[in-house]
């Protein structure tokens, strides 16, 4: 958008008394201690590049984080600083401020890159928002209803869509068995947002011979918007529960084809005995593939080409860190598909790519920004020549698809014309059977 949209704080008012953070240590107080201040975090981070504001960079966040416990650093000492002439050049910070700042961010672990000293900040950056919340700094109201509705049993999601309807895309048409050996977890953007691709997804199992089967209104949140506001009070109960479901209908293996459901169950191994194995949804089609289980007969159409793949940050980046980066499954998919001849790649991919704004909670604090970051990857997608966006997650893929209807908007008295299309992987697979 031409004009950047000033952060709203007006309506995240915090009336209750300030904690006694000095008393109550924030986690990883060796990174916070660790941090150079150098700076090289501005040169990758999305939110900066659109904003512009220092104080919402990773180095200006620990620098809040310094003075929130009540630590001057020996130059702020010498020079006489004081927090508020480097955050806000008016006032004292309050509480409130602190956290909009905190939760500025899409949490896509492009700053962990080029850290000089090894800041794990995805993790540091949820750890720190758990703190805030246990001493009493409430995180974003929007994702106070989620956590809300997660936890409602007429519910158990965080968009407040009814219970029956998580499964009724598929109930008619796909009559699954009660066990099987793979469980594929929808997870809840899937189920009410993206149930095509649900649908697609499905058929690629079914036609592959899979046996597979689905929790269907079973299925609860996996609980990820919980770790990523800082929630976690129920996260061991949504373990828990998801993992009691999956036993009983006997799987050794989970499948999911949301890299936020991927990162839940992987988090999932500190509160609750998973005895079965996890993969993406990409990690199997390309296993098929590889075992001729698989094969693509239909071109995709050429109006389409050519292509470009998103890689999404916590299916490549973030998962790296846990030693296990999804990023050529997707690819090996595409180039098995008859009429795609050439992938074009984002000048910055892989554990390079750029966040497409969805991602950390941030649409639930400022929508808006997180839409500004899209339109300057879609920016990327149209210099590239790309007639197609591919990804290989529902929220990459809404949240795309929202700034392609936005660039519609933008450029509607335009004499250019604008197309473009968003696809999952699994969608291009479907569709090549």
């Amino acid at each position: 958008m031409e004009q950047k949209r000033k952060m709203n704080e007006t309506n995240l008012i915090q009336k209750e008394p300030k904690p006694n953070l000095v008393r109550n240590k924030p986690p990883h107080l060796d990174d916070i201690y660790a941090c150079l201040q150098c700076g090289y975090c501005n040169s990758v981070c999305p939110i900066y590049r659109e904003t512009g504001w220092e104080s919402l960079t990773p180095r200006g966040k620990v620098f809040l984080l310094k003075h929130l416990i009540g630590k001057d650093s020996f130059f702020d000492k010498i020079l006489g600083k004081k927090i508020t002439d480097y955050l806000t050049g008016r006032g004292q910070i309050s509480l409130n401020e602190a956290m909009t700042k905190i939760y500025t961010c899409t949490l896509c672990s492009r700053c962990e890159t080029i850290c000089h000293v090894d800041i794990d900040f995805h993790e540091y950056w949820e750890e720190i928002r758990k703190w805030m919340v246990e001493n009493g700094i409430k995180p974003p109201p929007n994702t106070i209803d989620m956590y809300n509705y997660i936890a409602n049993e007429e519910y158990k999601n965080p968009f407040m869509e009814p219970l029956p309807k998580r499964d009724e895309w598929y109930r008619d048409d796909y009559q699954l068995p009660e066990t099987a050996d793979i469980i594929y977890f929808i997870g809840c953007m899937t189920s009410y947002h993206e149930y095509q691709l649900l649908l697609n997804t499905l058929k690629v199992f079914s036609s592959s011979g899979l046996d597979f089967t689905t929790l269907g209104t079973d299925e609860m949140c996996c609980g990820a918007i919980n770790t990523l506001s800082g929630q976690w009070d129920n996260f061991k109960n949504i373990a828990e529960y998801n993992v009691g479901q999956i036993e009983k209908r006997g799987a050794t293996q989970v499948v999911t084809g949301c890299p936020g459901c991927y990162r839940a169950f992987k988090k999932y191994r500190k509160f609750a005995k998973c005895n079965f194995k996890l993969l993406h949804t990409t990690e199997v089609i390309a296993e098929l593939i590889e075992g001729e289980k698989l094969k693509f007969t239909k071109e995709f159409k050429e109006k389409n080409l050519p292509i470009v793949y998103h890689d999404p940050c916590e299916l490549g980046r973030v998962s790296d860190y846990e030693g296990k980066g999804i990023f050529e499954a997707p690819r090996y998919i595409l180039k098995n598909i008859p009429g795609i001849d050439n992938i074009l790649e984002f000048p910055n991919n892989r554990m390079d790519g750029i966040c497409c704004g969805g991602g950390g909670g941030l649409k639930a604090l400022n929508y808006d920004l997180t839409i500004d970051i899209t339109l300057r990857r879609i920016d990327e997608a149209i210099e590239l020549g790309a007639n197609t966006i591919v990804s290989a997650c529902p929220n990459c893929k809404a949240q795309i698809g929202n700034g392609v209807e936005m660039k519609k908007e933008q450029m509607i008295d335009s004499e250019e014309k604008f197309k473009m299309k968003v696809m999952d992987v699994l969608d291009i697979a479907a569709k090549s059977l």
